[in-house]
Formats: structure tokens, C-alpha cells, sequence
């Protein structure tokens, strides 16, 4: 006959979290799941909780008093919310705080919570209760040139002389995965859940985005793979969009694409009287042409996430 696995004996602090976590709502099948035990164990634990309690005052932890969880006053939808929470994160999909407060007010509107707001509060509160924490899933990361940064932050009060703040800006293109899932999710702690992702999503347009260091946006231009996408299904004309769309088999900025934005840029700068700088990276798709009211200034290569405040930060906001 097979050899009967090894019971996990569990310290005295373990059976008094399983105290705790069985009065704060949580099943016995899903403790056991969690710390790897059987559930007749947890079980057995609740039975013995005077007895663990004279256990714990014994051994000198009376003044650490013994506190009974204070469960949340929507003790249904918390334990729904979880149990949606553990079966997305089986599958591998990653879930940020906005999701999980989404599907939390679809929840109470389902169970009849009027009163709930899924707020920041409550969020938190829910991850400390189920001990679920945020966990980075992807990253990049990129080597900037350092003495190139710190020659050109020198050089670049003398670059921008003769120019208000609000007549210098910067523009930069993005890659707009429209399908991608988030890169960040919540994840099960006390299982040793690991952060895993799953197959990104290729799907994209470009943006080119453009401010001045005054705050001041211009209208965005979009990039597709399509000229005439299905959701612009019933429009007379891109015109009453309110951003500029252009396409191309990439999707992505082209020498033609960034000439006709910056005569457009041009024209409007003429036509407010204004004349501005503009800094943009060294793309090669940006060429280095002259306009009478755009003067343009090139970037270093490997420096635009030191250098450029779009690429910065800006574009994630």
C-alpha cells in the first residue's frame, strides 16, 4: 500500500491565524488550500481554540491579547469578490486595483448594496484581509548615456533663449495596445502565488503626443493600420474627430506622416503669430527639415527617458 503523506504540523502562531481567518469569513476548504493542509486539520483547530488560547497567554504573550477580526459590513460581496479574484488569477489574467473595484460594484449592485462605493479605503482593506498584494508582472527598463544627459541639461538654458515656456514643446510617439492587459495585477501572498502574465496582445495604434512645458496640449494624431476602421462606421469624415487620424500598413510614424503633422503645426503657429521650439527624439522617422515657425532640436540618442518629459512620464498618465 502507498506510504500515507506527512501531515504539516502547524505552529501555534499558524493555528491562531487560522483562527483568525475562519472568524473573518474565510471558508475551512479555502484556509486548508492556502496554508497546504487538510481541511479536517483546520477543523480540528477550531475545536481547540480555548484550549490555544490558554496556550498563547501561557507562554507569556498576555499582554498581546488574542483580537477576533473585524469583518467587513459586506461580508457577501467580499467573499464573492474573492472567489472571482482566485478564479482570474488561475487563469493567469492580471487584475489591478480599478478591475477589481469594477467588479466589485457590478457585484453590490447584483447582491443589493446600495451603500457600497468600492472606494480606495475598502480596496485596501480587502487586500489586508485576504492578504492579496500588487506584484509587477512585465517590466523594461532602458540604459541612458549619462554624461550625454548631464552635457545637454548644461546646454540647454542657452537651446531654449528667446523662448517662453509657453512657446517650448516637446512631442513624442507612444504604441497604443488597445487589447493589452494590465502589466501589474494583485496577487494571493500567503499561497506563494506567482506573478505570471500571459501572451500580450499585439493589437495597436500609434499616438503622437505634443504640450509645452506650460501645460498646454495640442490635438493628438493617431496612427492606424486601417484607413477606414469599422468603428468609424457612419462618419461623413475623420474631421469631426477629436484627434487626427492618418493609417499605414505599421501603424507607426513615417517621414510623409511627420512632415504633414509639422506643416499643420506650422500653419497654426503662423496663423497665432507664434514661433515655438520643439523637442523630439531622434527617430528616424523624424526628419531634420525647417519650418518658419518650428524650430526643431534633436535629442541624444538613449537619452529621452532622462531628457524628454513626454517619453517620462507624461504618456503614462
Amino acid at each position: 500500500m502507498p506510504k500515507d503523506k506527512q501531515r504539516r504540523v502547524l505552529t501555534l502562531k499558524e493555528r491562531l491565524d487560522v483562527l483568525r481567518r475562519v472568524e473573518g469569513g474565510r471558508s475551512c476548504r479555502a484556509v486548508a488550500t492556502e496554508l497546504k493542509v487538510g481541511k479536517t486539520q483546520i477543523q480540528n483547530i477550531l475545536k481547540e481554540k480555548e484550549s490555544l488560547l490558554k496556550q498563547w497567554a501561557e507562554e507569556g504573550n498576555s499582554q498581546r491579547k488574542y483580537t477576533k477580526p473585524r469583518r467587513s459590513p459586506f461580508d457577501e460581496l467580499d467573499v464573492v469578490v474573492w472567489e472571482w479574484f482566485v478564479r482570474a488569477r488561475a487563469k493567469n489574467i492580471p487584475v489591478s486595483g480599478r478591475i477589481l473595484q469594477e467588479r466589485a460594484r457590478q457585484y453590490s449592485v447584483e447582491l443589493g448594496y446600495d451603500s457600497f462605493t468600492a472606494s480606495n479605503g475598502w480596496l485596501q482593506r480587502w487586500q489586508k484581509r485576504h492578504n492579496v498584494k500588487m506584484a509587477v508582472l512585465s517590466g523594461e527598463g532602458a540604459d541612458d548615456d549619462e554624461n550625454v544627459v548631464s552635457d545637454l541639461k548644461d546646454r540647454l538654458e542657452r537651446i531654449c533663449e528667446g523662448y517662453e515656456l509657453g512657446d517650448i514643446f516637446n512631442a513624442d510617439e507612444t504604441g497604443l495596445f488597445f487589447r493589452a492587459l494590465p502589466t501589474r495585477s494583485l496577487v494571493n501572498a500567503v499561497k506563494g502565488e506567482q506573478a505570471k502574465g500571459r501572451k500580450k496582445a499585439k493589437e495597436r495604434v500609434s499616438v503622437l503626443l505634443e504640450c509645452s512645458a506650460t501645460g498646454e496640449k495640442l490635438k493628438l494624431l493617431v496612427i492606424g493600420q486601417s484607413a477606414k476602421p469599422r468603428c468609424f462606421k457612419g462618419l461623413a469624415s475623420t474631421a469631426c474627430l477629436p484627434v487626427d487620424y492618418r493609417s499605414n500598413r505599421r501603424a507607426w510614424m513615417t517621414i510623409k506622416l511627420f512632415e504633414e503633422w509639422l506643416d499643420k503645426l506650422n500653419q497654426s503657429m503662423q496663423q497665432k503669430g507664434r514661433s515655438i521650439l520643439l523637442l523630439v527624439d531622434n527617430c528616424s522617422a523624424h526628419p531634420d527639415v525647417h519650418r518658419s515657425n518650428v524650430k526643431l532640436v534633436f535629442l541624444p540618442p538613449n537619452t529621452t527617458s532622462k531628457l524628454q518629459p513626454c517619453d517620462a512620464g507624461i504618456i503614462q498618465q
